[in-house]
């Protein structure tokens, strides 16, 4: 009988680069495979932005820096988009959102080359630009991750327009034939890995052979150790409530952190609120209420009786896995669907949208998921599926077959190094060229 592929080693160690961009949950599903990978013994090298070293070394990953900071440019689309919702369906009102990331994507091109110089396969998150164009430069294997909930494609045909013009300026002056679409146009066309849980999300009947749902790719971290004051507040009465709004920023976090409080207390409810980027309860809070900075979600969700959040991908597939209901606040972006999608799986009532939270209805849900049994009961089995997937070991498999297949890339960029060089030195006043259309560019809204 001939030797399954699955059970054939891999040709010998792989060394990967995995890359995305944005907040902290598009990130972490990356660093998780990568500490998989690692621990079967490849070679996983973290590329994101330079904020994320600290995590990757954490961790004991290499790190390479891809791009600039922009959690502030992130910050200010999310603001923009909350306060006025309509700019989703303006191309020239969202490419004006966009232009410090496309200022930021020639950058983010050559940093990524490089650092996949000497690799063997390039894994993706399909919102990072430049990991297509990379592929088509240069051949290496490629594979997508998606982590969010991608069943809308690429967005409003205004969100369309707007990564166009974001990615295609480059890819034109890269010789590369523009995309349509690049959130779909761009995904791999050698190997996807949907890393959400097929209990959550179904996959598509009609998928083609290449995408794969392997269930939820998080960083489980059972050797956290919290602080003292974070372990007494635990240990000290019933499990709380855990808010998390992650990456969401508000104009008002005080008195956003004032009304969490107050729901809580008219719940009859401990609470834990985590600072997130809009600094959450930095003010005296009751002895019911403590706040906390960065815990690892997969270790502090199983302590809690129930999360609220803002219903990003990663936070509300924690959640699922951790077996307790859910509140979603969704503030953006595909935030309102995955509220959606808790209530349909019964892990949670009605989403409650940032712009209608209140302390009464905040409240309200808080005592609804802590007096039906049934979100309970469903929350919990959902967790226990979820626990069962081992979706990173899934995502290396995949990742190992495909080297397979297609072979490793001994020198995904060869050739003459003088031809090389050259080569570069015209890519680079290519890029430049290509930066100053984007600069130039006017989109009427």
């Amino acid at each position: 009988m001939a030797e399954s592929a699955r059970s054939r080693p891999c040709p010998r160690t792989m060394r990967v680069i995995l890359t995305n961009f944005g907040s902290l949950g598009d990130v972490q599903p990356f660093v998780a495979l990568a500490v998989e990978l690692k621990r079967h013994g490849h070679q996983p090298v973290v590329a994101a932005a330079p904020s994320y070293g600290a995590l990757a070394r954490h961790h004991g990953l290499e790190f390479a820096p891809v791009g600039p900071d922009l959690r502030d440019a992130q910050s200010g689309i999310t603001q923009a988009m909350m306060g006025n919702p309509a700019v989703a369906h303006s191309a020239g009102g969202m490419l004006q959102l966009f232009q410090p990331l496309a200022e930021a994507v020639p950058l983010m091109l050559e940093d990524l080359r490089a650092a996949c110089r000497t690799a063997d396969v390039l894994v993706s998150g399909r919102v990072q630009p430049a990991a297509r164009m990379v592929h088509d430069l240069t051949h290496l294997p490629f594979v997508t991750v998606l982590v969010e909930h991608s069943g809308s494609g690429g967005g409003s045909p205004a969100f369309q327009a707007a990564v166009r013009g974001l990615v295609n300026p480059l890819r034109e002056s890269l010789r590369l034939p523009p995309l349509d679409n690049p959130l779909v146009d761009g995904l791999s066309p050698q190997l996807v890995l949907t890393a959400l849980s097929r209990h959550v999300r179904p996959p598509a009947s009609d998928a083609p052979a290449h995408h794969h749902t392997v269930g939820y790719c998080l960083l489980d971290e059972p050797d956290f150790t919290p602080d003292a004051k974070l372990a007494a507040f635990l240990a000290e009465g019933d499990a709380p409530v855990c808010i998390t709004f992650g990456s969401m920023t508000h104009a008002d976090s005080a008195a956003l952190t004032d009304t969490l409080v107050a729901a809580a207390e008219r719940s009859g409810r401990r609470v834990l609120i985590q600072h997130g980027w809009s600094g959450l309860g930095q003010r005296a809070l009751p002895p019911t209420a403590h706040a906390l900075d960065q815990v690892p979600h997969a270790w502090l969700f199983s302590r809690v009786s129930c999360v609220v959040h803002h219903g990003g991908a990663g936070t509300t597939g924690a959640a699922f896995r951790a077996g307790v209901p859910q509140v979603v606040v969704p503030h953006t972006y595909d935030q309102f669907t995955w509220g959606e999608v808790v209530q349909e799986r019964g892990c949670g009532g009605p989403a409650i949208p940032i712009g209608e939270l209140s302390v009464e209805r905040l409240a309200a849900a808080l005592r609804a998921v802590h007096e039906r049994t049934d979100l309970r009961a469903t929350a919990a089995r959902l967790g226990e599926q979820l626990r069962e997937e081992h979706g990173t070991t899934k995502a290396r498999h995949h990742i190992e077959d495909l080297v397979r297949r297609v072979g490793l890339a001994s020198d995904p960029v060869s050739g003459d190094e003088g031809d090389e060089d050259a080569e570069d030195e015209g890519r680079r006043q290519r890029r430049r060229s290509a930066l100053k259309q984007q600069r130039a560019r006017k989109v009427d809204t």
